[in-house]
């Protein structure tokens, strides 16, 4: 008997034309669904995922809240099987190893707030939670390690002064910069903020180690809370904040008095 042909799953078509389509026009031309339906034929190899990829922006409101989901909240949509949730929510995750790795070859001194600034970013690219991070440095300003002092949820997150300052001690910086991110607000310092500051100053110190600046970073905006401090001669002078060891701090421009 002749062997039965092997019949040719119904939606093959569809997909070697949408795999066509990306080779030669990219992504930028597809509907946000498609992108979607387009991510999903890596994880579920032989079943339409145009349906599901309607589903997953109907669940979430958009394609970038899809992809802010966690695997959690993923699973949740009916069709998204551990693969699939996986899959969407290292995505950002990608992006962000991609942007520290970037980083990596462009290493100068964070001896200026906007210098700080771009340094910090990627550290908090796709975060939902507030991290906080010390980023030790020696005393040409150059970057030794980004210390994650400690992690909490989206509106708090808490320092632990005395881990931070046993890590500071031992990445061997002679000065530091405290960063975090405020993943649904502005980059505005609320009284928490300061008074996290004055603490993590005063227990850096003793250890010889200076608090140059604490950053702040919002999904649309960042700041310095440097001018926060300079403003204020008692919050200065409580918080021992100093541009560099034996040195003068920087003005609203950046640059040395």
């Amino acid at each position: 008997m002749a062997q039965e042909k092997k019949e040719k799953p119904i939606h093959a078509d569809h997909r070697s034309r949408m795999q066509e389509r990306v080779r030669r026009e990219g992504l930028s031309n597809l509907a946000a669904h498609e992108v979607l339906e387009y991510l999903l034929f890596f994880s579920i190899p032989r079943k339409d995922t145009n349906a599901l990829a309607h589903r997953l922006i109907q669940q979430f409101g958009s394609f970038c809240n899809v992809l802010d989901a966690s695997e959690e909240e993923l699973l949740k949509v009916e069709g998204i099987g551990p693969a699939s949730a996986r899959l969407i929510a290292s995505i950002r995750k990608f992006d962000q190893y991609y942007l520290l790795q970037q980083r990596r070859g462009k290493l100068h001194p964070l001896n200026k707030e906007a210098a700080r600034i771009e340094y910090v970013r990627p550290l908090f690219y796709g975060e939902h939670n507030e991290i906080c991070y010390l980023i030790a440095m020696n005393d040409q300003y150059m970057p030794l390690r980004d210390i994650r002092v400690s992690e909490g949820v989206p509106n708090h997150v808490s320092i632990n002064t005395r881990k931070m300052a046993r890590e500071a001690v031992a990445s061997g910086c002679t000065c530091a910069f405290l960063a975090h991110n405020h993943p649904s607000g502005l980059a505005v310092p609320s009284n928490a903020d300061v008074y996290a500051t004055r603490l993590a100053a005063e227990a850096l110190q003793p250890l010889g180690i200076h608090l140059v600046d604490h950053i702040i970073v919002a999904p649309t905006d960042a700041a310095s809370m440097m001018k926060q401090f300079q403003a204020s001669p008692a919050l200065t002078s409580q918080a021992a904040l100093a541009s560099e060891p034996g040195t003068q701090p920087e003005t609203e421009d950046g640059e040395k008095e």
